[in-house]
């Protein structure tokens, strides 16, 4: 068995120390089969620095002394040997030196270094902590700090004992970055404790002189200090505009030259979309607008990537072009339709619009444009192939007026058939339904003056008389429409197309208008009935309020129009003759339905068929403002009757005209019915 010392004895033993090569000789034996040895960089004096550590100091000066603040700076930084070099006071010169080579920079405050100056003025480095700052220097508080560093060492002036607020650096352009707005005034936290420390020396003096004299100084010296910070702000104001206007005058010759190499190419330079007006001049501009010079190599980079947005240009240009051509094409044909206009129709200027229509009660008249004639827009005239091919063939403005002119007599002969067809089928429904117009128009004075010179066709569809009608879209009730309010509504002689507009060919469709006998046949009676049975429609249809007739006859008190009016009269007739229908299976009831608006009420003394009631007829509130109105009982029993709600008063009299009940009672013959709203019924007209 192994002893314990055998046991731990080390496997391995110490080799003894190698006898030292012979490198001389050794080098000799290797340097003809192997390479020389590459020569280890060494760091420090000996690093590419070298030639500038190993410059004469007199010539390193005078280098120095064209430089700029900021290349001190960095050289300063960059290595111990400079900096302990241009950190001692025997360099003042070459800071000095540096100075002169900024034109405008404010000398050195007293109480600051120069390297300290001009970092502070040139460097983007925290003055706290070293990092990068975006931040501008602050003159007040001569630093520029980093947003940390802004919350580390900024107070606000709150926090300061009112003693020496006044005393102290405050700032207000340098505040902490987590506010989005300085609302106060900041200083340097480190700031405070000295001045309280001065503050309670001189306080402990008892002496008022000498704390008044420390005082004046200290506010001496924070206005020398905002002097100095207003000369540094303008100094980086101005610096700032500086770079500004260098770096536009480079992106300047960068575009310049990229817009030459782009024209050499063979392109134009609308084809280039550096402005707004185009979808792909952000992608331009990124590219172009650099403050970098342009170079053969960034060129070759930059081409490829230019010519997609060259050729995206030109295919938009060409179509705003081929857009600017038809809405200039647009705009002269419709300042030549507006001249043939002018040359074929006329209005009716010696009228005057009545604001009482038919009723002699105007106060005053109103000069108006009274619109009969007819005139294509330009959507009817390019449903013509001529005028059609004159819009959508692309050539300029000139050019498609140029062709016009050519064919101006086939264009003039297409308006005169479009504008003779209009009132040649609005006579023709007439004569189909054997309505024989007369021709004799007078105004409401009296007399045929201003219509002496209309044919005779436009004075017989110019009655007041002369009805027509289109159906509803919802429904198959009549709408009825004189000739003139027909024009308007189909835009048959309104001004032609805006230039801004895009019209659509609008051939000229007339098959859902027709001529209104029944309604020809009420207009007829009331205009005999009011002793103007030639006045024409322009004057009676009321300016500038046309809702201003109302029923005569009925309990219906709802302002109307004179088409309305005439509408009014047709369903009454209508609705008497369905009701009498009715009471043949309803003669157990014993009920009467009188035909209050049959005209010859009025030839017996009964009331009028129509009122005037804007201005001078007085209408009554008949619900008293509570909204509690009376229904028909009568004409709840008959079904084509209708409900009848209105004033107690007007059912009274309803019950009276209609039924001839002169005793009505309530609950037999009319009862309460309260509305949703007091403003829902119609208001009812006091007695005439």
């Amino acid at each position: 068995m192994r002893s314990t010392d055998d046991e731990t004895k080390p496997e391995a033993q110490i080799l003894p120390r190698k006898r030292a090569r012979n490198i001389e000789s050794t080098n000799q034996a290797t340097s003809s089969s192997q390479a020389p040895a590459r020569k280890k960089q060494v760091r420090g004096k000996q690093g590419r620095l070298a030639g500038l550590l190993n410059m004469p100091v007199d010539i390193f000066t005078e280098i120095t002394l064209h430089l700029n603040p900021a290349d001190i700076i960095s050289l300063s930084r960059s290595n111990k040997f400079f900096r302990n070099m241009l950190m001692h006071r025997s360099s003042i010169h070459i800071w000095h030196g540096s100075m002169k080579n900024v034109a405008g920079l404010p000398p050195c405050p007293p109480d600051m270094s120069e390297p300290r100056y001009l970092a502070l003025v040139f460097s983007k480095t925290c003055s706290k902590c070293g990092k990068s700052a975006r931040s501008k220097p602050d003159g007040i508080l001569r630093v520029r700090l980093c947003g940390p560093c802004r919350d580390e060492f900024l107070m606000p002036v709150d926090l300061v004992p009112p003693v020496i607020q006044d005393l102290v650096y405050l700032s207000w352009n340098t505040y902490p970055a987590r506010k989005w707005r300085c609302d106060t005034p900041y200083m340097l936290s480190e700031d405070v404790p000295g001045l309280l420390t001065e503050y309670a020396d001189k306080k402990r003096m008892n002496d008022e002189s000498t704390l008044d004299v420390w005082t004046k100084t200290k506010i001496a010296q924070v206005n020398q200090r905002r002097e100095e910070s207003e000369a540094l702000m303008q100094f980086l104001e101005g610096l700032d505009g500086n770079r500004e206007k260098e770096l536009d005058e480079l992106k300047e010759a960068r575009r310049s030259e990229i817009e030459r190499r782009v024209k050499d190419l063979g392109w134009a330079a609308k084809d280039m979309p550096s402005d707004y007006a185009s979808e792909h001049h952000r992608a331009w501009n990124a590219l172009v607008n650099q403050p970098k010079p342009l170079t053969d190599r960034i060129w070759a980079n930059l081409q490829p990537k230019l010519i997609p947005l060259l050729e995206a240009r030109r295919v938009e240009r060409l179509k705003a072009e081929h857009e600017e051509r038809k809405s200039g094409r647009q705009r002269r044909l419709v300042e030549l339709f507006d001249g043939i206009k002018q040359e074929v129709c006329s209005s009716l200027e010696t009228l005057r619009g009545r604001e009482s229509g038919i009723f002699p009660d105007s106060k005053r008249t109103y000069k108006t444009d009274y619109r009969y004639d007819v005139f294509p827009s330009l959507g009817h005239a390019l449903a013509w192939p001529l005028v059609k091919d004159l819009h959508e063939t692309d050539s300029t403005p000139e050019e498609m007026e140029a062709r016009f002119e050519k064919r101006r007599e086939e264009v003039e002969t297409l308006v005169n058939e479009w504008r003779t067809s209009i009132p040649a089928h609005f006579l023709n429904q007439a004569k189909a339904n054997g309505t024989v117009l007369r021709p004799v128009l007078t105004s409401y004075r009296g007399g045929s003056g201003p219509f002496i010179n209309l044919s005779d066709d436009l004075k017989r569809l110019l009655r007041a008389d002369s009805v027509f009608y289109t159906t509803s879209p919802l429904g198959n009730k009549k709408i009825p429409a004189t000739y003139s309010s027909i024009l308007d509504t189909e835009g048959l002689s309104a001004l032609l197309c805006t230039p801004d507009n895009a019209p659509s060919p609008k051939p000229l469709s007339l098959e859902h208008m027709f001529w209104y006998p029944e309604a020809h046949e009420v207009a007829k009676t009331l205009l005999a009935n009011l002793g103007k049975p030639d006045i024409s429609y322009f004057e009676i249809w009321g300016f500038p309020v046309s809702k201003i007739y109302m029923c005569g006859r009925c309990h219906n008190t709802d302002r109307m129009t004179w088409a309305q009016v005439i509408q009014h009269y047709v369903e009454q007739k209508q609705k008497h003759s369905d009701v009498q229908k009715d009471l043949a299976g309803l003669a157990d009831q014993e009920i009467m339905y009188n035909d209050v608006h049959h005209p010859t009420l009025s030839t017996a003394g009964g009331p009028p068929m129509i009122k005037y009631i804007w201005g001078s007829a007085r209408i009554a509130d008949g619900g008293g403002g509570t909204g509690e109105f009376q229904v028909c009982k009568l004409c709840e029993k008959i079904p084509s009757a209708g409900e009848v709600v209105a004033s107690q008063s007007a059912i009274r009299r309803h019950l009276l005209d209609v039924h001839g009940i002169t005793k009505p009672g309530i609950d037999k013959h009319y009862a309460p019915k309260r509305l949703p709203s007091p403003d829902l019924p119609p208001v009812v007209p006091s007695s005439p």
